[in-house]
């Protein structure tokens, strides 16, 4: 039996996706290696959505309107103060550095832009974040819903997705399906786990990611895309559950257990040290790998000998609350 607070097949899971996001932050990687980028991006981020949704037990239930805030407020609200902090902290670094950046800041619109549209944040890369936010304060409603109904209605916009800008609406209906099957995992759990303990799952799942993804490549047709991700999660979760005996699990483990805190800090370093690693015109590899490495080990030492011992910094750029 397995507690839902620690699952460690999941937790192995959360690490192989941290990497994934990582090195696919890793700069220039998508200039230099497209094909690679354009490979990891086709599943790394449905498979956090994934594990997102398959974690938001603790905010299933409630019993009234004051029950709804109390949950928003103890498991979400940790993820609302280090999206606004770190957005203006983006924001500031632009201004103060606008040689650095792509980007000018526009302060008279930074709010409007932070609270409504993700797309547009100075700090880009947080539109996980804020789709994860609105997806943990609609979850005890999604859980209400008829479960084959809401799933035909989000494989809707699989086939059809939409481009709307404010709150990320398009991009949310985009990877709303892939949290949502997150949460149907937990309803079907031990089905779920059996399944990805069998051995000959996982080269099948390979097998179906790989074939997907190369006709997607030629044809392109949306729904392709949905079928490349389900199946590459699927296959990162199944690898981990059926032979987790051949993964490093301490390394694995420990990027799962700070996967938040490394998302939240990595690009403090990735973009100065990619700045300046180009300025003295180091080749491409050497930065991707610099890059790479810094966006791991950095956010894990402010983590360990930081946020351990600072409360205030901990929930402010962390996302961790040690108020509790």
């Amino acid at each position: 039996m397995y507690s839902k607070n620690y699952i460690p097949e999941m937790q192995l899971t959360r690490g192989i996706g941290i990497l994934l996001v990582t090195f696919g932050h890793s700069i220039p990687l998508d200039n230099a290696y497209p094909s690679v980028f354009n490979f990891i991006y086709s599943f790394h981020m449905p498979l956090f959505f994934f594990l997102s949704g398959f974690f938001a037990h603790k905010i299933v239930n409630f019993d009234s309107l004051s029950g709804w805030f109390k949950s928003i407020r103890k498991n979400t609200f940790k993820f609302i103060i280090p999206y606004f902090i770190i957005s203006f902290t983006f924001a500031l670094i632009k201004h103060f550095m606008p040689h650095m950046v792509k980007r000018p800041v526009v302060w008279h619109e930074i709010i409007y832009y932070i609270t409504f549209y993700p797309l547009k944040n100075p700090a880009l890369f947080l539109w996980f974040l804020y789709l994860i936010i609105i997806m943990r304060i609609i979850t005890p409603f999604i859980f209400k819903l008829n479960p084959l109904l809401f799933f035909i209605f989000l494989l809707i916009f699989q086939f059809f997705p939409v481009d709307w800008e404010i709150f990320g609406a398009g991009w949310l209906l985009n990877y709303l399906i892939y949290y949502f099957m997150g949460i149907q995992a937990v309803r079907l759990e031990d089905v779920f786990f059996k399944i990805m303990k069998k051995n000959w799952i996982t080269p099948i799942f390979f097998i179906i990611f790989i074939a997907s993804y190369v006709v997607f490549q030629h044809l392109r047709f949306p729904f392709l895309k949905f079928f490349t991700a389900s199946f590459g999660t699927f296959f990162v979760i199944s690898l981990c559950f059926s032979y987790k005996k051949i993964l490093p699990k301490y390394i694995l483990e420990t990027l799962g257990s700070h996967s938040l805190q490394i998302y939240l800090l990595q690009f403090f370093f990735i973009f100065p040290i990619a700045y300046f690693m180009k300025k003295i015109q180091l080749s491409d590899e050497i930065v991707i790998i610099t890059t790479f490495f810094a966006g791991l080990i950095f956010p894990l030492f402010i983590t360990k000998y930081i946020f351990s011992k600072s409360k205030i910094l901990s929930i402010l750029y962390g996302g961790i609350d040690r108020f509790k």
